[in-house]
């Protein structure tokens, strides 16, 4: 009799595995469903803030179009921004996106620069482009947050290019300043 217990005991365990096995593969089907789907709705949320930047560019006569004023970044973490840029001019506008940083606090043995350098980091095309008159174009940008908590003043410049350079002594074609606040 003991051999018949045992091969129960078997029977039994071999089914709760293929049963565990199932709810596993379907417990992993609704995460990928799940994920699947917030990745399209990211997708979407990008398309329509870059269809209102560029909407907010056509209704005025902004040069520049920047929708927030502060950015709260967790720390080690990022966040995806545009800009919108739009030549009111009646000539084609040759220019490059500058983007300048400057750390509100200090700390000892480095100068603001570096602190900001060191703790905002954006990754955007820093190539020049071309803007027909009247025509305007959205430039996505990627903040970044490696540093420590803190307030950054950041300045962003769009700068009137010769040859892909961006012309020395010239104001830029516009500006604004925002914050990036690391959490």
């Amino acid at each position: 009799m003991n051999k018949k217990g045992s091969l129960n005991l078997s029977i039994q365990a071999i089914v709760i595995v293929v049963i565990a096995f199932i709810f596993l593969g379907l417990a992993i089907a609704f995460v990928q469903n799940q994920l699947g789907g917030a990745e399209d709705t990211f997708s979407s949320v990008q398309e329509q803030i870059k269809q209102q930047i560029l909407d907010d560019l056509r209704r005025g006569n902004k040069k520049l179009s920047f929708p927030a004023q502060t950015i709260d970044i967790d720390k080690n973490g990022a966040k995806d921004v545009a800009i919108g840029v739009k030549n009111i001019e009646s000539d084609p506008l040759d220019y490059l996106v500058k983007i300048e940083v400057e750390a509100l606090q200090e700390q000892p043995g480095k100068t603001k620069d570096q602190l900001a350098t060191e703790h905002v980091e954006f990754f955007y095309d820093k190539g020049s482009a071309t803007l027909d008159a009247t025509d305007s174009r959205v430039h996505g940008i990627k903040v970044s947050a490696p540093g420590p908590q803190g307030t950054y003043l950041v300045k962003l410049q769009v700068m009137r290019t010769a040859d892909g350079v961006a012309q020395e002594g010239v104001a830029p074609y516009d500006q604004k300043t925002f914050f990036v606040n690391i959490r």
